[in-house]
């Protein structure tokens, strides 16, 4: 009987020190969204956009360098009306990028709109461009008549120590908007960016951090830190990001810019992004497109498939936006 109650106390004691660290680890959220006027919004997204430059890359935003874009080959696509440019570009003055373009015969006098299309692990920027496997999309912009631009998303080789795998991706990412403004067929106002899992975790972050977006698609992504601790690469982490945010946070950064997250129904944790998931943290970052009174156009966007890009009605929604 003693033991039991002994036994009895130990256990409260040790799920009250649970329920404490939870209750902590869920508050340590600093750049936490709490606005609740679009001035407030937009304050916050300024310091927080400042944070993620911070600790992402090196303590700060780093200064752009000359592109040098260097072409390394044209490629006529057979029975299309766009062809093909494989080219490097500098994203530091120590750091190349190789990039892939699907660019448009037919221009138009008021330029044409670009989607910076993302892959994920183990794919390429050639992959997404010729439409390969699952990332059928990047073809199908580019028949849609969109520039189409991508990169080859670093992997798992970090190149500077006081940066994070994050960093340097993200970094890349926007050295590619930066190349593609630079583009007399481009109409700069009218680009956008969509990727599919470590692609849709970097359209999270780029159209977060950069306003020349206009609209966003990441599919195979939306979910917490805490699934993400769960059978996942951990290439995703980095110092200071869950003292500070959680993806939904992050993904607030876009508001009131159109905004549509694909999740399938048949993906599963651990190692996958679930519905169940995905859907509270939908529900936080609805609450920063409510304080524009602009919840239209934020979308969860659940299909019947698994962690696959579905783009409707994403392709719908880039139309409306981009042209």
């Amino acid at each position: 009987m003693v033991v039991n109650s002994i036994l009895g106390y130990a256990i409260g004691i040790s799920l009250l020190i649970t329920m404490n660290s939870e209750r902590s680890s869920e508050n340590i959220r600093n750049m936490q969204f709490k606005a609740n006027t679009p001035e407030e919004v937009k304050i916050w997204q300024k310091q927080a956009r400042e944070k993620l430059f911070e600790l992402m890359m090196d303590s700060s935003k780093p200064e752009k360098v000359p592109l040098n874009p260097k072409l390394i080959k044209r490629e006529e696509v057979q029975g299309e009306n766009y062809y093909l440019e494989e080219l490097t570009i500098d994203s530091l003055r120590d750091r190349k990028v190789r990039v892939w373009l699907a660019m448009q015969k037919n221009v138009p006098k008021s330029g044409l709109p670009a989607v910076l299309a993302l892959h994920g692990h183990g794919g390429t920027a050639e992959q997404i461009v010729r439409g390969e496997g699952i990332y059928w999309y990047g073809k199908a912009f580019a028949q849609k008549g969109y520039v189409v631009i991508s990169l080859d998303l670093g992997q798992h080789d970090l190149q500077h120590e006081n940066w994070c795998l994050m960093g340097e991706r993200v970094w890349d990412a926007l050295a590619c908007l930066d190349y593609i403004c630079t583009r007399p067929e481009v109409n700069k106002e009218k680009i956008g960016t969509a990727g599919l899992s470590l692609g849709g975790e970097s359209v999270m972050y780029v159209a977060g951090l950069d306003e020349r977006i206009k609209i966003a698609v990441s599919s195979g992504w939306l979910n917490t830190i805490a699934n993400m601790k769960q059978g996942h690469c951990p290439c995703w982490n980095f110092d200071g990001l869950e003292e500070n945010f959680d993806f939904s946070d992050i993904f607030s950064l876009v508001a009131p810019r159109p905004l549509i997250m694909e999740i399938g129904k048949l993906e599963k944790a651990p190692g996958g992004f679930p519905v169940d998931v995905a859907m509270p943290a939908y529900e936080e970052i609805k609450k920063a497109y409510k304080v524009f009174n602009a919840e239209d156009k934020c979308l969860l966007d659940i299909h019947d498939g698994g962690h696959v890009f579905h783009g409707v009605p994403a392709f719908d929604w880039f139309d409306k936006v981009l042209k």
